[in-house]
């Protein structure tokens, strides 16, 4: 009988899966937790999460079909590292087991000529409880290659006051600079920033510019409040005015805390995302430092956006997400879910 697991036992795999680390990036398919409607923020912290509730098993002899979404989220992790880096224990809210796994790459093979995405699975003997079978189900997205997509980036920073520390804004500016070397000379970005007001920074400018892109990035300084006014919605626009039909059309946030965009509302904010990746714009959001930090608004919301979310606490981290794997910014396919 092969039972699924619940987040406990999953911790044990995880801690496991957490030695492994390869050079290509892929995606594992966890099932989903339920989670309560409001995010708390644990004693000592002002970060936000949710909260969530432990499935309990299911015997496929009564429910022998289970749907979910897969997840291709990492930010769990790298924030339980940065938590551990502090001499802290990360919140229970901040432990989502399946981003353990989805941090790291496993080298599952590439897709077959003909397709988009690879399964990759095995069933095994559960270690602390014979009578059970563990089922681990992997996927492997095709890589985009030589072949890639023009890319048509917009990234909206956030350089209100308590982004400035260099494990923030800092962070930020190397990693948007090493993205740059990254890209094809066809390749556009644009830059917006927002705290006190919001402004265009750089307009849409080829990748073969990197001088002058680089030296917008370079005037990214972090001071004042954090009062968006229509940040969000400018970024989208500006993707929208550049769009590459064909393309890779996102727009890549970066934070250290809420969403003062300039939406009136959660659910105002989350319709325009989605608005916006029906049209083929997608969002990545990336997470940086403690004390503000939204976790439960940036997974969410980069979820609607088809994107995905990103926490970066560390050189190593930086140096992951906007080099190692940059292909991890290119979609392949939307709204995947699997039934088994």
């Amino acid at each position: 009988m092969i039972q699924f697991l619940t987040k406990r036992h999953l911790a044990a795999l995880a801690a496991c899966f957490a030695a492994v680390s390869c050079s290509v990036a892929d995606m594992d398919v966890s099932m989903s937790f339920d989670r309560e409607d409001s995010a708390y923020a644990p004693e000592g912290t002002g970060d936000k999460f949710d909260e969530y509730e432990e499935n309990s098993f299911i015997k496929t002899e009564d429910s022998n079909v289970s749907t979910f979404s897969i997840d291709a989220d990492g930010a769990s992790y790298a924030y339980m590292r940065k938590m551990l880096s502090l001499g802290r224990r990360p919140a229970a809210g901040a432990v989502r087991i399946e981003e353990y796994l989805n941090y790291f790459t496993f080298n599952y093979p590439e897709p077959g000529k003909d397709h988009t995405v690879a399964l990759n699975g095995e069933v095994g003997e559960c270690p602390w409880n014979r009578e059970h079978m563990l089922m681990r189900l992997g996927l492997k997205g095709k890589s985009p290659g030589a072949e890639r997509p023009l890319s048509n980036y917009v990234f909206l920073i956030d350089v209100s006051g308590s982004m400035n520390s260099d494990d923030k804004i800092g962070l930020l500016k190397r990693g948007l600079a090493e993205l740059v070397d990254q890209l094809e000379p066809e390749d556009r970005i644009s830059i917006i920033t927002y705290s006190g007001s919001v402004k265009r920074l750089l307009e849409s400018t080829r990748a073969a510019e990197s001088d002058i892109i680089k030296s917008a990035i370079s005037k990214l300084v972090a001071s004042g409040s954090t009062a968006g006014g229509e940040a969000m919605e400018m970024a989208y626009k500006e993707a929208l005015d550049n769009y590459i039909e064909g393309g890779n059309n996102r727009v890549i946030m970066g934070t250290d805390g809420d969403f003062n965009v300039g939406v009136t509302s959660t659910d105002a904010l989350l319709e325009m995302v989605e608005g916006y990746a029906a049209k083929g714009i997608y969002l990545t959001v990336c997470g940086f430092g403690t004390g503000n930090l939204n976790d439960s608004m940036m997974e969410t919301i980069s979820n609607k956006g088809n994107g995905t979310y990103v926490y970066i606490d560390s050189e190593d981290g930086m140096t992951k997400v906007f080099v190692n794997e940059v292909s991890s910014f290119y979609s392949v396919a939307n709204d995947v879910k699997v039934q088994v």
